[in-house]
């Protein structure tokens, strides 16, 4: 979001699982690119200005965690990422206190 924006995040706790949502009001990404957007080395960005490593490497961390990561984005509306984890004894103990 290079000309400023918003970006919103939602936790929650239920039925044994962690949810976190974050959501963007920037640009969104293309229907084209929307379904290849955790494979390492892909960028939209120009020559020297990204890797295409950040959401690969977080969605490999999110599987390691056994949780899954779902997106929604339209060009010109942003972008939301869901992420859901199985939630432990421990952390619905301390979720509730």
């Amino acid at each position: 979001m290079l000309n400023g924006g918003r970006i919103t995040l939602v936790t929650e706790v239920t039925d044994g699982e962690v949810h976190i949502e974050v959501s963007d009001t920037g640009h969104g990404i293309s229907e084209e690119n929307l379904n290849k957007i955790v494979d390492p080395f892909v960028t939209t960005k120009g020559v020297g200005n990204g890797t295409g490593l950040g959401l690969a490497v977080s969605y490999g961390i999110v599987q390691e965690h056994a949780g899954t990561i779902e997106v929604q984005s339209e060009n010109g509306s942003g972008t939301t990422f869901k992420l859901s984890f199985p939630a432990t004894s421990k952390q619905r103990q301390r979720a509730v206190s």
